[in-house]
């Protein structure tokens, strides 16, 4: 390998260390994903559709479990699985970018995805985004050598962690068909990418009657998202954020500077049809896509994690232009992006804060959430039930994933079976959530079906309360 190739990794390598050891599981639904995958490693099975895994991916669920059982640490082996993936990632588009646009564009292009903040993020939580992209990166490096029957194996796979995967199958069908101009053998390659798509969704139909059940949830939430969204900005505001949305976000992921060279380049090279000119459309056409159904049918709302994918194969275009900058112009530009991030977000609040949140490389929650969590950690007893709160943004997910106590001591807001839970245990602690459903975090008591809990233990937006009711107090001997 090229001595510059690990320098990329070399680089990758230390921007992911102090993430790793830092980060918290937020983003990506992460925490959900590896509850779900933590169950299903105590007794391994074939999935049950949507039933068991929600919205998410099977694959990426069963590479977590099988970590899980292998490792017996839900969040080491997590993480582990996401840096190997975000390592693989990295050498996969030096791979990529060195066959198209030559080493110096693959130098670059590496280490731009080395101090990318989000996917440092991605690679050091148990978010599904990292594997994703090395699955995907993956069957792009293999169409491009005409080995077409592994390429549709990793496609359908990359598929089974993220369902957005399904898109780039009839995609990367029509690059195996430019290359080779023989029809027969990309119809060959898509139908058997497809295969696992239409196995998960034989598999859905026999258990929900509904074969595309996950697609139709994830469509219903995003809907709601949006709907939420135009009533806080308006019908113009709303469209026209929407329509700018995926340039601004792949500054953000690329860092402004690289983005801006990397969309550019990729737009020259889509109108000269210059070399790897098929890359460019492969990152921009879902992108168009989403930004179709975001601004004009407005059922969609745009995330940052839906532009890496349009940000990480712009990359290679970026060499042509940010060259001028010089090597160490270019690095600290580079660098500026992924710290800057960081020391606005990390153990930071305000709305700068949760601005810089979902992209910085550090994952975190707001420091009172991260705190509520550490302070249930060290004080809730054994025999203590608690009440937890459910908010819209789902920092209560993080809150109960973080303090690490059994799933039989919650009784969450956020499950179906609350009642349930609570006809067979009384909660005897209670945490309120900023803007949560079951009551005011700013008041010293509280109420729930006729429990009385007192403060215990205040955090910026979490409280927690311990029950003071005269059933709850000791009783004298």
């Amino acid at each position: 390998m090229h001595k510059r190739f690990w320098q990329a990794i070399g680089v990758a390598l230390l921007a992911r260390a102090l993430p790793f050891l830092l980060g918290m599981e937020h983003y990506g639904d992460a925490p959900v994903r590896i509850e779900i995958a933590e169950r299903w490693a105590q007794a391994p099975h074939i999935w049950r559709g949507f039933p068991e895994t929600y919205q998410f991916g099977p694959l990426h669920l069963t590479l977590l479990g099988g970590a899980i059982r292998l490792l017996h640490d839900r969040v080491l082996a997590a993480r582990l699985l996401s840096l190997a993936a975000g390592l693989c990632a990295v050498w996969l588009l030096w791979r990529i970018a060195e066959r198209l646009r030559g080493p110096d564009a693959a130098f670059l292009a590496a280490l731009g995805l080395a101090l990318s903040p989000l996917h440092i993020q991605a690679s050091t939580t148990g978010a599904s985004e990292a594997p994703f992209l090395a699955l995907l990166l993956a069957a792009i490096d293999l169409v491009l050598l005409d080995r077409a029957v592994a390429a549709a194996i990793l496609l359908g796979a990359a598929g089974l962690v993220r369902y957005d995967g399904w898109l780039y199958l009839p995609l990367l069908g029509a690059l195996l068909f430019l290359h080779r101009r023989d029809p027969w053998r990309a119809l060959g390659f898509c139908a058997l990418a497809a295969a696992p798509a239409l196995w998960w969704m034989w598999l859905n139909h026999v258990y929900t009657g509904d074969a595309l059940f996950p697609i139709h949830h994830i469509d219903q939430d995003h809907r709601k998202l949006a709907e939420m969204m135009l009533a806080w900005f308006g019908q113009v505001r709303w469209r026209l954020y929407c329509l700018f949305y995926w340039p601004i976000a792949v500054c953000g992921i690329a860092t402004p500077v690289l983005g801006a060279f990397s969309m550019w380049g990729a737009f020259k090279a889509l109108r000269r049809r210059e070399s790897g000119w098929e890359l460019a459309a492969l990152a921009w056409i879902p992108a168009a896509l989403f930004t179709f159904r975001a601004a004009v049918l407005t059922d969609f709302r745009p995330l940052s994690r839906f532009a890496l994918v349009a940000g990480v194969l712009s990359l290679p275009f970026a060499h042509a232009s940010l060259s001028a900058l010089g090597r160490r112009a270019a690095l600290l530009v580079l660098v500026i992006t992924p710290l800057a991030l960081a020391a606005v977000s990390f153990r930071r609040n305000g709305p700068l804060a949760e601005w810089a949140r979902p992209l910085s490389p550090i994952s975190t929650v707001p420091p009172g959430i991260a705190d509520a969590a550490e302070w249930l950690r060290h004080n809730a007893r054994a025999g203590d039930t608690i009440l937890l709160d459910t908010v819209w943004d789902y920092l209560d997910i993080p809150l109960a994933f973080a303090a690490g106590l059994p799933d039989e001591q919650w009784i969450r807001a956020r499950w179906d079976d609350m009642d349930e839970r609570l006809a067979r245990r009384t909660p005897t602690l209670a945490v309120l959530v900023y803007q949560g459903k079951l009551g005011d975090p700013e008041r010293d008591r509280f109420e729930f079906r006729s429990l009385r809990f007192c403060v215990q233990q205040r955090f910026v937006y979490a409280t927690i309360y311990r029950r003071c009711d005269p059933a709850a107090r000791p009783r004298s001997p």
